[in-house]
């Protein structure tokens, strides 16, 4: 019911104020798991992947916003669950495998934390540890615009397009020749690549 109440109302938000738009909604599954990535540059980058697609995602956050009664009851119904950053959190990790395996879509953000400018920055290989071990598709997306609308460095959000684009699924074949830590970071470099292979279609290399 919190998903649904929020998800409606962002979505009349965002339309209205930022002239929200989405390219590329029929890359989506209409039902089984998945994980959907983006570039991160703005807290209101979980809510815009949210709203950008019909079906209920699940989010991991940073511990602390768990951490008082009000807020803790606005993020579980939100269907986010905590991680310790920087920890290697197994339950975290643990948790989001649960959610993928019971045919559910992860919203993840290889880059780790939110940037400061429009460059991508190295991913995590936490992400291709994950698509590794569920099996999932990763479909990856570029958020633009919400920089713009709220950078780092302010708490007003401004009046300015934001679109999402949202390209193919990825399917990671299993087998090849890399193992462990060097797979997973490959896997998540390659999805960091379909990234900016979105942002350089639709924004452009200089945008």
């Amino acid at each position: 019911m919190v998903y649904f109440i929020g998800w409606s109302l962002f979505l009349v938000f965002f339309k209205t104020y930022l002239g929200f738009k989405v390219v590329g909604r029929e890359n989506v599954p209409k039902k089984g798991a998945f994980i959907f990535v983006s570039n991160h540059a703005s807290y209101f980058d979980p809510i815009l992947l949210g709203t950008s697609l019909y079906r209920s995602l699940y989010y991991m956050a940073r511990e602390n916003l768990f951490a008082k009664g009000l807020s803790n009851w606005i993020m579980r119904g939100v269907h986010a669950f905590p991680i310790k950053r920087g920890t290697g959190d197994l339950g975290a990790l643990k948790q989001a495998l649960a959610i993928l395996d019971e045919g559910k879509p992860l919203v993840m953000f290889p880059e780790g934390t939110r940037a400061t400018d429009k460059s991508l920055r190295p991913a995590k290989p936490g992400l291709g540890f994950i698509a590794a071990k569920a099996g999932v598709p990763v479909i990856p997306a570029y958020i633009d615009g919400s920089l713009e609308a709220l950078p780092r460095s302010i708490k007003t959000l401004k009046r300015h397009p934001v679109t999402v684009y949202i390209g193919e699924p990825v399917v990671f074949a299993s087998g090849g020749k890399l193992k462990g830590k060097e797979a997973y970071q490959a896997m998540s470099d390659e999805i960091m690549r379909r990234i900016a292979e979105l942002k350089d279609e639709h924004v452009g290399k200089a945008g």
